[in-house]
């Protein structure tokens, strides 16, 4: 269903945009990612489908992590002019005030429909919009990638079965789970599977089922626990501005619906292999947590807005979006 969809997607935007122009490309563009050379399926999508709506007529060339720069340098790597095009994760830049609010904080939203409609229908994406433009570029959109689940040595079945662990869990996430009591260890990402096998660490907050096997954390950590700490985490794809400035307004309808195509790739390709590994991999090794500790978890993320809201004016306006959220859906008072 999913490639079905997909693909009459492109096949109705072909006959919108593609017939506008002649097959050379009239720009070459690149494009980095964060995502490593075998993760780095939205982008290579998005790359794809401008192609297409375009009739050719633009072409990117797409750089994995660290090809060109350091992932916490493609905003200004795109505001510069060094790269047309970047795909990252806002809490990586430190110029971002939104950056934390944009990838999302713990429990902000539980399922990427959620997500969406905090973003498309409450406010979040206009917000995001304005930050981008304030550091000198254009937002495209999200793309929303994958649940935070935990992955751990030995089961996890309520938050009290973490208090005995020792956690790798980084920011707002660490942020939370310390204040229910859990030991959070700092540790990046590289550092991760010797940790857990040496028993530095008991447990680790990382990314869905998928990403465990990728990384072949699982080998060390055989347990799953489900329950997500946020789903999904967002990235944005956001373009050089005077490039964006220069097109004509065909191409950057082009570029919009290609953005808006590739929204939910990389959770669709996510969801799929999550789905194999916990079937096979972590079959017998799932658990989850009961309805009173997602209540605390939520409780404790909402001190961690709180203290998030006290940064900037732009992240008070994007908590009081979170906020209203939760309150109507009675997951706070």
């Amino acid at each position: 269903m999913f490639k079905k969809f997909f693909t009459a997607a492109v096949l109705s935007a072909s006959v919108l945009f593609g017939a506008q122009y002649a097959q050379a490309a009239d720009y070459m563009l690149k494009l980095q990612t964060w995502y490593s050379p075998t993760t780095a399926i939205a982008s290579q999508y998005f790359a794809e489908q401008v192609k297409k709506l375009t009739a050719g007529k633009v072409e990117i060339q797409v750089f994995t992590s660290g090809e060109l720069v350091g992932s916490e340098n493609i905003l200004k790597s795109v505001k510069s002019g060094m790269i047309d095009i970047g795909h990252g994760t806002g809490h990586h830049f430190t110029e971002n005030k939104m950056g934390t609010v944009e990838a999302g904080l713990p429990m902000s939203w539980t399922n990427p429909v959620e997500a969406k409609y905090i973003f498309d229908k409450c406010g979040l994406r206009e917000l995001i919009s304005s930050e981008y433009a304030r550091n000198g570029v254009v937002y495209l959109g999200p793309a929303y990638t994958v649940p935070f689940t935990t992955l751990s040595k030995t089961p996890i079945n309520s938050l009290e079965d973490m208090k005995k662990m020792n956690i790798r869990a980084v920011g707002a996430t660490a942020k939370a789970l310390t204040k229910l009591g859990i030991n959070c260890v700092n540790l990046p990402p590289e550092d991760i599977y010797l940790a857990l096998t040496t028993g530095q660490i008991d447990g680790v907050v990382y990314g869905s089922a998928a990403e465990y096997v990728e990384t072949k954390f699982f080998e060390v950590a055989p347990y799953l626990n489900v329950t997500p700490i946020l789903d999904p985490v967002v990235d944005s794809f956001f373009i050089n501005k005077r490039l964006w400035e220069r097109f004509p307004d065909d191409i950057k309808a082009a570029f919009s619906a290609a953005a808006q195509m590739t929204e939910f790739v990389y959770y669709m390709w996510g969801m799929d292999e999550s789905i194999k590994a916990i079937d096979t991999v972590f079959k017998g090794k799932v658990t989850t947590f009961p309805d009173e500790d997602i209540q605390k978890l939520t409780e404790a993320a909402a001190q961690v807005w709180n203290e998030e809201a006290q940064k900037f004016p732009e992240t008070a306006k994007g908590v009081e979006i979170l906020k209203n959220y939760a309150k109507s859906t009675g997951r706070l008072q």
